[in-house]
């Protein structure tokens, strides 16, 4: 009962009841890749054969999804995609610190390897930067924030499990906790605004002077110092023009930079974080844009739509038709959460179980990712009941291994009894 199960398995007949001194480690075989394993099950026991570490690790998570008895035959096992990913958006709620070790398990359980962690945003900013200490004096409300020690310690925990933690700090838009915290960053300096309690977008983005770009590269150089991952993502999406097109030095700005207008602008700011971040050896990412042609070099978070082609670009399929997992599970109710008169409690898009496992990404896509936002979920008990049975299915699209679905739902129930043994406490399954 794995979620998620196998891609190749050859089953011989008969079973072995499973026990560590029966376990022999064989040496290392690269044709495997890093992540690969083969499990060769015999009456004399259990051979574990892997391209390396990782795939030692994800060998010996299935042996124990297997149970106890382990039939005879052959697994040989590897993901489709390199990026399977689970976003956390922990700047409009902060989520704690225990919580998000928690997840990481989560993470591990489903042969999941990247948690990217949204810091910043209009709503909050979630991370310790000493040379700025205002963003989380003024901008870590409804919550607070991680310290360069927390971020050691999730990043640690992660790397034991094989989870690379990959941070967002989002510019030049969703930046409105920024701007509170330190008002030069603005288009209107003079105009104090506050760090937002409202959902949506924020019209107040970061000024497009130089100053502010060397804020955002100090910013990336600490980020860049805590986590060692390759990539460093910088949001750049819905970042509205209106602060650009009517703010003087805005106009006067473009004009110096050569830009033929607002709509530039957002293009311009990414492409100096990313040669930025290139300087160091990092790669950006960044969310996909209608609007905007990718920047060379960068990976594309795909969030509209469902395809990877983009001008050569790495692509990260994120679709919200697919892998946002704050849209409701099913169009009827589906929890008795009390509903709140002044603000609603959930989102109205709908994304069922069987749309999640339906998901077919291009292959040609550097991986894939579902999304955590947190508007709606105040809680890590409330992300937990909308992130599970979806996460679920979605490990099995990340593997690339789903098959038909109603051998996936009758895999299922055993595979969320296991987790609500160890006290995972995921939402109803709605097929």
């Amino acid at each position: 009962m794995i979620i998620p199960r196998p891609r190749e398995v050859a089953v011989d007949g008969g079973s072995v009841a499973f026990r560590r001194d029966l376990l022999r480690l064989m040496p290392d075989d690269p044709s495997l890749d890093e992540e690969g394993y083969r499990l060769d099950v015999s009456p004399s026991g259990v051979e574990l054969t892997a391209g390396g570490p990782a795939g030692r690790f994800y060998g010996s998570r299935t042996l124990s999804q297997l149970g106890p008895l382990i039939p005879y035959g052959t697994i040989e096992d590897r993901p489709r995609f390199a990026w399977r990913g689970v976003m956390l958006d922990v700047a409009r709620h902060f989520m704690p610190k225990a919580f998000v070790l928690r997840l990481v398990d989560l993470l591990a359980e489903h042969k999941l390897n990247v948690l990217h962690l949204h810091l910043t945003d209009d709503q909050g900013w979630r991370l310790e930067i000493e040379r700025y200490p205002l963003l989380t004096e003024v901008g870590a409300r409804r919550g607070g924030f991680y310290t360069r020690e927390d971020v050691r310690e999730i990043i640690a925990y992660a790397a034991e499990r094989f989870v690379t933690v990959v941070p967002e700090i989002e510019m030049p838009g969703h930046a409105q906790a920024a701007v509170a915290a330190y008002p030069h960053l603005g288009n209107d300096p003079s105009r104090a605004v506050e760090v937002w309690d409202e959902w949506g977008i924020s019209e107040h983005v970061l000024n497009l002077e130089e100053s502010t770009v060397r804020f955002c590269q100090d910013v990336l150089d600490e980020v860049m110092e805590l986590f060692p991952s390759t990539y460093v993502h910088v949001g750049g999406d819905e970042c509205p023009t209106t602060e650009w097109e009517r703010t003087p030095r805005a106009r006067e700005r473009l004009a110096e930079l050569g830009l033929a207008g607002p709509r530039d602008a957002c293009a311009w700011f990414i492409g100096r974080m990313a040669a930025h971040l290139e300087k160091h050896s990092r790669k950006l990412v960044c969310w996909d844009e209608p609007d905007r042609e990718p920047t060379p070099g960068t990976t594309v978070m795909v969030w509209r739509d469902e395809q990877a082609e983009r001008g050569g670009n790495d692509i990260i399929l994120a679709p919200h038709t697919r892998t946002y997992f704050d849209y409701r599970p099913s169009a009827a109710p589906f929890d008795d959460q009390p509903a709140d008169p002044d603000r609603p409690t959930v989102q109205e898009s709908v994304l069922t179980l069987a749309d999640t496992y339906a998901f077919a990404p291009d292959p040609a896509a550097r991986g894939v990712q579902c999304q955590l936002w947190t508007e709606y979920m105040p809680t890590p008990e409330r992300v937990e009941f909308m992130a599970l049975p979806r996460m679920c299915a979605f490990a099995e699209v990340a593997w690339g291994s789903p098959g038909d679905y109603p051998d996936f739902l009758r895999r299922l129930g055993p595979h969320l009894a296991r987790l609500s043994a160890q006290g995972v406490r995921g939402g109803p399954l709605i097929p």
